[in-house]
């Protein structure tokens, strides 16, 4: 019968010649013998090791600690358990507990170990120095505001103006959220983002998302916004009053100043929040004290529900919320965008908008204008634009003239403006883009002649009130535009080019032209060639016709345009395609949208002319690769297919990156083979519009 001595002896020897498994059932035999022998638990505990089996040699650490005296007369003390148990917990990447286990080592020794004490000690740092390698990154040895800033860029939201607009559906990328994957990378960066305020100052609530939570939200942000470690979250509603009543007497006093607070609150599908809930929300904001901090704010109700109910708590909201921000961020306010699918009827003078919040540059209201159902939008603060008269002055006096704003930035769309004041130049002495796309051309027409305008989008309707309006100051507002829109009101867009032309203008900013829905001539088109608009990129010229007594529209010359759009055009046809072959020697995307004129070859010649010559060496060496495969070919078939393999790894596409050919049903289905095979991948969009078209055996899709 064998001893547990020489079990454990067999055990050592199958341990050291790497059959561990046998090691481990030789050590529990002798266990079973003798099992108050911490020996034998420890040799095992080194067997699980090996085996990766780490709970059950942590189990068998723990044995040797308990078998084991602390004396350092003994041969083994339990120094040993010790040491192992931290080693197999650092193994498991248990960093934590490793180091609670050898500092209760440390207690527990006696101080006349020295021995044991240094095994210890030394392991304690092993522990961690491994434990900052595993969760340290190179960026934690930078100092803090520069790890801040890399970190800042890395977890940028988008910009407020990403959400300005009224699209529908609106476009929703999937889009992870950076910050919280940044704070999962180990505890050093959870702990340094959760307490820096700079990270949590953009407050975003949606009302189908956060409709349930939106309040819990609210107050973490706000918690972490203001530096405060307490937690915000739970408790009742008087218990969350208090302590945002006590995080703003004790740190968000000096808020603005320290750069705590939110800066930027933005709410999407605002009217599917709870009216109790949105009061609320302000309500938090207002006993934080951060209001004062808000510099920029959206309020869309673009997405969600569409309802009657919807679009009267959206006009509620929109007072509520305007409210709220003049009384507490006046001076703060620096962007302010409301977004609906409705029609907006503002009721106020819109320069008072700017004078109510002085340090304002950006004010969107986008809605639209075919809608059915109407936004009025008001606030007691802002001045009526509907003047009442008065017995003591005169009609025919013109009003005073308002101060001057910080104005920068005005978009209005898909509003109806109805009022008797108008918006004077005067008061805008320092605006730098416009965007209009509304009903009433009087209210607005001044700012028409701001200067130096870099983006100047005017789609006004209304054909009286265009006709009755002088001219606007074109020499001075196209002198630096960059983004130039015209159109709504059939007068419009001729009447401005046409004086445009009489003036003799240039635009040598010029990159983006939108005359959608125009009618031309081709003296329209030359006073944009490359003589007057050397650096114009983009031309859309989609659902554009010929103005009376013209029958064709050529296509000027344009060097450096890159996009180009002549979608549903009666006046397209193959030869304005190939015209654009020496017109447009840099065009890159092209879309021909429901033309039913032209046809494949013109477009098949304009993407072989934007083919990419082969440099010469790449032509020598496809030349010999080409005739060693020739010469290695067993037969004339397997030559061929040599160099047909050659050719396909030698492929070149045309620099025409975007064709949209959607509904021109007279492309034959060779030429959209032939473009297909010529053009990246997905390049080409084909699709024939008329159902009737896809029981003819063609192509419906490319």
């Amino acid at each position: 019968m064998q001893t547990a001595q020489s079990l454990y002896s067999s055990g050592v020897a199958a341990f050291r010649a790497t059959s561990f498994e046998t090691a481990v059932e030789l050590f529990t035999k002798a266990i079973e013998l003798e099992a108050t022998t911490a020996k034998l638990y420890d040799a095992r505990a080194s067997a699980y090791e090996k085996l990766g089996k780490l709970q059950d040699g942590l189990l068998d650490a723990k044995e040797v600690i308990r078998l084991l005296p602390t004396s350092s007369k003994a041969p083994l003390t339990s120094v040993v358990g010790y040491v192992r148990a931290a080693r197999l917990l650092k193994q498991a990447n248990k960093y934590v507990n490793a180091d609670r286990v050898l500092r209760q080592g440390l207690e527990n020794v006696p101080a006349k170990d020295e021995k044991g004490i240094a095994d210890l000690s030394k392991e304690l740092e092993v522990v961690r120095e491994t434990k900052c390698k595993a969760e340290f990154s190179p960026l934690s040895q930078l100092p803090l505001e520069i790890f801040f800033e890399i970190i800042s860029l890395a977890t940028l939201p988008p910009p407020s103006s990403s959400f300005a607009n009224a699209e529908l559906p609106r476009v929703k990328p999937a889009r992870p959220n950076t910050l919280v994957s940044a704070m999962r990378v180990c505890r050093a960066w959870y702990s340094a983002i959760k307490s820096s305020p700079r990270f949590w100052s953009t407050l975003r609530l949606d009302g189908i998302i956060n409709q349930k939570n939106a309040q819990r939200k609210t107050r973490l942000c706000l918690q972490r916004a203001l530096g405060n470690t307490d937690a915000l979250t739970g408790g009742s509603a008087k218990g969350s009053k208090e302590t945002l009543r006590r995080m703003r007497r004790d740190g968000s006093s000096t808020a603005a100043a320290a750069g705590m607070g939110i800066h930027r609150l933005i709410i999407t599908a605002a009217q599917d929040l709870p009216s109790p809930t949105f009061t609320a929300i302000l309500a938090l904001l207002e006993e934080a004290g951060v209001a004062p901090t808000i510099r920029e704010v959206v309020l869309s109700f673009v997405d969600g529900s569409r309802t009657t109910v919807s679009i009267e708590r959206e006009a509620t909201m929109s007072t509520e919320l305007l409210v709220f921000l003049q009384r507490h961020s006046t001076a703060s306010l620096d962007f302010l965008s409301i977004c609906t699918g409705g029609r907006i009827y503002p009721d106020f003078d819109l320069t008072t908008m700017y004078l109510a919040f002085p340090a304002l540059t950006t004010f969107n209201m986008w809605g639209n204008t075919s809608s059915n159902f109407v936004l009025g939008l008001r606030a007691p603060f802002l001045r009526n634009g509907i003047l009442v008269p008065s017995s003591s002055s005169s009609a025919d006096e013109p009003p005073s003239p308002l101060p001057p704003t910080s104005a920068r930035h005005l978009t209005v769309s898909g509003a109806v403006l109805v009022a008797d004041s108008t918006c004077q130049l005067s008061s805008f002495p320092h605006l730098t883009s416009l965007e209009l796309d509304i009903i009433g051309a009087s209210i607005i027409w001044e700012l028409l002649s701001a200067p130096n305008l870099s983006k100047y989008h005017a789609v006004v309707y209304g054909e009286s009130h265009i006709a009755e309006q002088p001219l606007p100051d074109l020499a001075t507002s196209w002198a630096r535009v960059e983004d130039l829109r015209i159109g709504g009101a059939k007068r419009l867009a001729p009447r401005l080019i046409g004086h445009a032309i009489s003036l003799d203008l240039r635009f040598d900013h010029l990159r983006a032209l939108d005359l959608s829905f125009v009618s031309l001539a081709e003296e329209h088109l030359a006073l944009f060639s490359s003589d007057r608009a050397p650096n114009l990129e983009t031309l859309n010229l989609a659902s554009t016709t010929l103005a009376p007594r013209h029958l064709s529209l050529p296509i000027p010359q344009l060097d450096a345009l890159k996009a180009l759009n002549v979608s549903h055009t009666l006046w397209t046809t193959d030869e304005t395609i190939r015209d654009l072959v020496r017109r447009t020697p840099r065009l890159e995307k092209l879309a021909v949208l429901g033309n039913a004129f032209i046809t494949g070859r013109p477009v098949m010649e304009l993407v072989l002319a934007r083919m990419p010559p082969p440099a010469e060496e790449e032509e020598e060496a496809a030349a010999a690769e080409g005739a060693a495969v020739v010469v290695a070919g067993k037969s004339a078939r397997g030559a061929r297919k040599g160099l047909s393999a050659v050719e396909s790894r030698r492929q070149r596409y045309s620099d025409l990156v975007e064709l949209r050919l959607e509904g021109c049903d007279k492309i034959e289905a060779i030429a959209v083979e032939w473009l297909r095979r010529n053009m990246r991948p997905g390049a080409v969009k084909f699709q024939f519009f008329d159902p009737t078209e896809r029981k003819k055996g063609r192509w419906e899709r490319g």
